[in-house]
């Protein structure tokens, strides 16, 4: 996890649809609790077909859109907020845009899985995955509140589930939150010892911080990712926080994957997103022995 005092400003990009103000709103109430600024990015996505000439004016028409949300942004909220308007692929650019403004999240809004990018995967996981160790927010809707109070953490059998403990801890001390764990329900006795191991070691993580937090198996009846979604929709989760599997299985390519469902939840709860990093040293090493 990179230290956010390290960075920078808040990354938001902008399509123009009826995402945009859920993800505006929820990047102010990041903003405003963390004291950073926010930029709003277009990236145009130039075809071979495309004249220079339109691409200007394409450009022109983005930035001064993209000034019309930075104005209302500051107006209502005093955060300050600048805008850039780039060329360049969306899935690799604004990773990329993200390294580069050392931002300290990025708060991206989806429409959900819908016909055929359930065959090709969403936009939100894609661009994800092309990124590094910045975390992701991906929103549906305005926030429902005015801060974090609910948070729930799944636990596999995966070692890296561990690592979304590193920003647990740091929203408690910005929101003072509840963490509601849940850890998935599996009968293998090798799979079960290691889900085991990595509740405990975030039971003990958790309350060595002294946060508040619960625990629960998931029930079994159905597959985990869609338990996940219910338990949190149960518990009026404000966030959810997942890391991307590293790899899927070949049937999920053509099926839409577990991450996707969770991310583009038929619930619209906002999803924060991380990828699995192999630098020990910034949770420690025992979080993955």
């Amino acid at each position: 996890m990179k230290s956010p005092e390290l960075t920078d400003t808040i990354l938001v990009p902008i399509d123009f649809s009826e995402i945009t103000a859920p993800a505006l709103a929820h990047a102010q109430l990041y903003a405003g609790i963390l004291e950073k600024t926010i930029t709003l990015v277009h990236l145009i996505d130039k075809g071979w077909g495309d004249k220079e000439h339109e691409i200007i004016l394409e450009e022109e028409e983005a930035l001064s859109k993209l000034q019309n949300l930075a104005d209302d942004v500051f107006a209502s909220s005093g955060i300050q907020t600048s805008v850039l308007v780039r060329r360049g692929d969306f899935h690799d650019g604004i990773g990329e845009i993200a390294e580069e403004f050392k931002a300290t999240m990025v708060v991206m809004g989806t429409k959900g899985v819908k016909g055929i990018q359930r065959w090709t995967g969403s936009n939100a996981i894609k661009v994800i995955r092309n990124s590094q160790d910045v975390p992701y927010i991906v929103v549906q809707e305005m926030p429902k509140h005015e801060k974090i109070r609910n948070v729930v953490l799944p636990f596999s059998v995966t070692i890296e589930s561990r690592q979304k403990l590193a920003w647990a801890i740091f929203l408690a001390k910005l929101f003072n939150c509840h963490f509601y764990l849940i850890a998935e329900n599996n009968e293998d006795e090798w799979t079960k010892h290691k889900i085991q191991n990595n509740v405990q070691f975030a039971t003990k993580y958790l309350t060595q911080h002294n946060c508040k937090f619960s625990f629960e198996f998931a029930s079994g009846m159905t597959a985990f990712h869609k338990e996940i979604v219910i338990y949190a929709s149960a518990k009026e989760a404000d966030l959810l926080i997942m890391m991307t599997d590293e790899e899927l299985e070949v049937l999920e390519i053509f099926t839409g994957s577990r991450e996707q469902e969770i991310i583009a939840n038929e619930k619209k709860i906002p999803v924060m997103v991380m990828n699995p990093i192999e630098n020990t040293k910034i949770l420690g090493a025992a979080m993955f022995q």
